[in-house]
C-alpha cells in the first residue's frame, strides 16, 4: 500500500514537472530541466530546416504549409535559401506574396523552371536578395520594384519571353552577372550602363538592334554576349579594358567597334558571321593575349595582319570568307592549334607546314589541285580535311603523319589511293566519296583502327580480300560505283553496323554477310540482284539478308 502511494506521488510530481497537470496555476520559471531542455529540441527538430529550403513540394507538403511551420517556430527571418524551381507553377499566390514580405534575410531565391507570367511587385521586398534566378518561364516583362534589390550580385532571366528591362535595373548596382539569353528583347535601357561592377552581360539570341553608349562607362565588364542579335554597329568600347571574351557572332556588323585595340586583356574575340570587309593593320599586334580569333563567315579579301604577333593564338578560324592566298607571314603563326581555312578561293596554302602545333586543319572547300609538299612535318596533326577541292593525287607523304585520326579528302578528283597512306594506323575515320578511283591497296588491311570507310561514289570495280581485317570498323559506305560483287570476308567486320552498297552492278551477295552480327542498315537498292529471287528482293533488305542466312546455314551443313 505504502509503495503505491509513492508510485502515485511520483507520477503527480512528474505532471507538474513537464506541465501537463492543467488543475493548478504553474509557476513560471527561468530554469529549465533536461526533460524539458530535450523536448524542446524534439520539437525544433521537426521543423523544416529554417535556413535553407530546398523545394521538394510534396502532395502534403505546400510551400504555404512550409511558411506557416517557419513562423509557427518564429524563424521566418532566418530563411536564407528559397527553392522554387521545377515545380510547374503558374503564378505565386496572394497569401505566398503576403508571406514574402516577411523573408527579410532571404538571399537565394530560384524559380527557375516553372511556368511564371509574371513577376510579383512583392519581389521588391526581398531586399537582401543577392541571388535570383527566374530562367526558363514564360514572363513578358519584370516589375520596376526589381531596382530595390540593391544587393543583387546575380540576375537570371534566360529563355524568357522579356520584351524589355525596366529603366530600375539600373539601381541594382552591386550586380556582377545579368543572364537575358534567348528572349525577345529589341533594346536595354541605358541605365544599365549604372552597373558599374557588372562582370558578364549575356544578351545572345535577342533582337538588339543596336547598344547603349553607356556600355563604355561599365569598366568592371569581363564577358560581354551578345551574338545572334540584328546589330549593325557597336558603340564605343575603349575603356572595356577588363574584358577577356567579347562574343558579337551572327549579327550584321561591317565594321569592328571603335576602341577595340584598347582591350588589352581579350582573350577570345568572336565575330563570326557578320559582313566585316577588313581588319585594320594596327589592331591584332595589341590584342597579344588572344587565344581564340573567329572570323568565320564574312567578306574578308585579306588575312588579317599582324597574326604572328599572337603568341598565345591557338584557334582561328577565317573560314568562309574570299581569301585568295596567304601572306607570307602567315608561316610565322607558329601558336596555332586549330586552323580553319575551308570554303575560300585559295590555290596554294604551303605556308601552313611550317605550323609545328596544328592539330586540326580545315582546308576544304577551295581550289587546292594538290596538298602542300612537307605537310608530314605537320607531326601532331589529327585531323585533316580536304575535301571539295581539286586534288587528283594525294601525297605520299600523308602516311607519315602518324597522330592522324580524322582524314578527309572526298569530292576531288583523286584516281588513286596511296599503299603508304595504309601506314596511319591510328586513322578512325577515312572519307574518300566523290573521287574517280578504282580500287584500294591491299594494305589496307594495316589500317586496323578504323572505324568508319567512306569508299562511295567512286569507280570501283571490286574490293580487296584484306578489307575483312578492319574488325574495328562500324561503318563501310560503297554507294555508286561499279562493284559486281563483294567479298565474302566482309563477314569478318564483327563490329560493322552499317554496310551501305546501294547503285552498284552485283547480282548476288556473299552468304558471310549473315554473320555481321551488330549490322542495323543494310543498303542494297538499285542492283540487279538477278541471283536472289525477285520474291526475296522484294520482300527489302530483311528478307534477303534472312535468305542469306538460310543459305549459310545450307553452306555450313555441306550444302543439304
Amino acid at each position: 500500500m505504502a509503495e503505491a502511494e509513492k508510485k502515485k506521488k511520483k507520477k503527480e510530481k512528474e505532471k507538474v514537472d513537464d506541465g501537463t497537470n492543467k488543475s493548478k496555476p504553474k509557476k513560471k520559471s527561468k530554469v529549465i530541466t533536461p526533460r524539458a531542455l530535450k523536448m524542446l529540441r524534439e520539437q525544433q527538430a521537426a521543423i523544416p530546416a529554417p535556413k535553407e529550403y530546398i523545394g521538394k513540394l510534396e502532395a502534403n507538403k505546400s510551400l504555404d504549409k512550409f511558411i506557416e511551420d517557419t513562423l509557427a517556430a518564429n524563424r521566418i527571418d532566418e530563411v536564407e535559401t528559397l527553392d522554387l524551381s521545377r515545380q510547374k507553377l503558374t503564378e505565386l499566390t496572394p497569401r505566398v506574396k503576403f508571406y514574402m514580405r516577411m523573408l527579410k534575410s532571404l538571399k537565394i531565391f530560384n524559380l527557375y523552371s516553372n511556368k511564371l507570367r509574371a513577376v510579383p511587385s512583392e519581389l521588391g521586398e526581398l531586399t537582401a536578395l543577392t541571388s535570383l534566378g527566374l530562367n526558363e518561364n514564360h514572363i513578358t516583362e519584370l516589375p520596376k520594384e526589381i531596382g530595390k534589390l540593391t544587393n543583387l550580385v546575380m540576375l537570371d532571366c534566360r529563355f524568357n519571353r522579356l520584351t524589355a528591362l525596366p529603366p530600375e535595373v539600373g539601381n541594382l548596382t552591386n550586380l556582377k552577372k545579368l543572364f537575358l539569353r534567348y528572349n525577345k528583347l529589341t533594346s536595354l535601357p541605358k541605365e544599365v550602363g549604372k552597373l558599374k561592377n557588372l562582370e558578364v552581360l549575356s544578351v545572345r539570341n535577342n533582337r538588339l538592334g543596336a547598344l547603349f553608349e553607356e556600355v563604355n562607362n561599365m569598366r568592371s565588364l569581363e564577358v560581354i554576349d551578345l551574338q545572334h542579335n540584328h546589330l549593325t554597329s557597336m558603340p564605343e568600347i575603349s575603356n572595356l579594358t577588363k574584358v577577356t571574351v567579347l562574343d558579337l557572332q551572327y549579327n550584321t556588323l561591317t565594321e569592328l567597334p571603335r576602341g577595340l585595340s584598347k582591350l588589352v586583356n581579350l582573350t577570345h574575340l568572336q565575330l563570326k558571321y557578320n559582313q566585316i570587309r577588313s581588319v585594320p593593320d594596327d589592331l591584332l599586334p595589341r590584342l597579344t593575349k588572344l587565344t581564340e580569333l573567329d572570323l568565320e563567315g564574312n567578306r574578308l579579301t585579306q588575312v588579317p595582319k599582324g597574326l604572328p604577333t599572337l603568341t598565345k593564338l591557338s584557334k582561328l578560324y577565317l573560314s568562309r570568307n574570299k581569301l585568295t592566298q596567304l601572306p607570307a607571314e602567315f608561316a610565322q603563326t607558329k601558336s596555332v592549334e586549330e586552323l580553319f581555312l575551308n570554303d575560300n578561293m585559295l590555290a596554294n596554302v604551303d605556308q601552313i607546314v611550317s605550323l609545328p602545333n596544328v592539330r586540326v586543319l580545315n582546308i576544304s572547300n577551295n581550289n587546292l589541285s594538290e596538298l602542300p609538299a612537307g605537310i608530314a612535318n605537320m607531326t601532331v596533326l589529327r585531323e585533316l580535311s580536304a575535301g571539295s577541292n581539286q586534288l587528283e593525287s594525294l601525297n605520299r607523304e600523308l602516311g607519315q603523319l602518324k597522330s592522324l585520326i580524322h582524314l578527309e579528302v572526298n569530292d576531288n578528283d583523286i584516281t588513286e589511293f596511296p599503299s603508304e597512306i595504309c601506314r596511319l594506323t591510328q586513322l578512325k575515320v577515312l572519307n574518300a566519296e566523290g573521287n574517280k578511283m578504282r580500287c584500294i591497296p591491299k594494305e589496307i588491311s594495316s589500317m586496323v583502327s578504323l572505324e568508319k570507310l567512306q569508299l562511295g561514289y567512286n569507280q570501283l570495280t571490286s574490293i580487296c580480300t584484306e578489307i575483312g581485317s578492319l574488325t574495328s570498323l562500324v561503318e563501310l559506305n560503297l554507294d555508286e560505283n561499279q562493284l559486281k560483287a563483294l567479298p565474302p570476308e566482309l563477314g569478318q567486320l564483327v563490329s560493322l553496323e552499317v554496310l551501305s552498297f546501294n547503285e552498284n552492278e552485283i547480282n548476288d551477295l556473299p552468304n558471310e554477310l549473315y554473320m555481321l552480327d551488330h549490322l542495323r542498315l543494310f543498303g542494297m537498292d538499285d542492283n540487279p540482284l538477278a541471283n536472289i529471287p525477285s520474291s526475296i528482293t522484294d520482300g527489302g533488305s530483311q528478307e534477303v539478308f534472312n535468305y542469306l542466312g538460310e543459305r549459310l546455314q545450307k553452306q555450313q551443313g555441306g550444302g543439304v
